[in-house]
């Protein structure tokens, strides 16, 4: 789907297109669980290193944009435009929401929609839907929290900004300020505990390394 902000409103430039690609390997049961997608839907399909980003996109938009990122690298894509995250957006303004995941902020923000379509949930232009609903909703938020993003580069710069959490959003200090757990001993020894995480988001772990250095 082509896209533009214009005065803080989503406007749908080119409706969404969708087109399957051969992974060139099995697809888990997991995938299949989720998108209902099986191997001999896909077996007469091009393979996915045919796929090509075109050089005039200069943004890419999605929920947890950075998985969708490595998939097209993984595919051969070498173009890299400016990426807008609506998961970090969601933690950011919504940091102790029980989930951020698309389907749930849905039914946070569009409940009546969810409702009635939810169920398509994973198909890709049903996925896309959804993602330009939340994205309209969280911009609305935060403009009306003084945050003015009115075009493509302001929510961008947002998205940035949001990537850098101050919240957790997993584990057993889920919802807590990152501020306030560098602020106690037992919240300091676990900050300390994720750096030391092979794993942890470098986002996350510039945010615990701010916080305790501002302790």
């Amino acid at each position: 789907m082509g896209f533009d902000i214009i005065n803080g409103k989503v406007t749908v430039l080119q409706a969404p297109r969708a087109k399957r690609f051969n992974p060139l390997k099995e697809i888990s049961l997991g995938s299949m669980a989720i998108s209902h997608i099986c191997d001999e839907d896909v077996a007469d399909e091009p393979p996915h290193t045919n796929f090509r980003l075109p050089s005039s996109v200069k943004y890419l938009i999605g929920h947890n944009i950075d998985f969708d990122m490595a998939v097209l690298k993984n595919a051969g894509v070498t173009h890299e435009p400016k990426l807008i995250c609506t998961n970090a957006m969601a933690n950011f303004l919504l940091p102790t929401l029980e989930s951020h995941k698309l389907v749930s902020l849905l039914y946070h923000f569009h409940r009546d929609i969810a409702r009635a379509q939810a169920k398509n949930a994973h198909a890709a232009i049903a996925d896309i839907y959804f993602t330009e609903l939340v994205l309209g909703s969280l911009i609305d938020m935060a403009n009306s929290q003084g945050h003015e993003i009115s075009d493509v580069e302001n929510l961008y710069e947002f998205s940035q900004m949001a990537r850098i959490p101050t919240h957790l959003s997993f584990g057993k200090h889920k919802g807590e300020a990152i501020a306030d757990l560098a602020a106690s001993s037992e919240g300091t020894g676990y900050i300390k505990w994720l750096l030391k995480q092979d794993s942890v988001d470098p986002y996350l772990a510039q945010a615990c390394q701010q916080a305790l250095e501002s302790v």
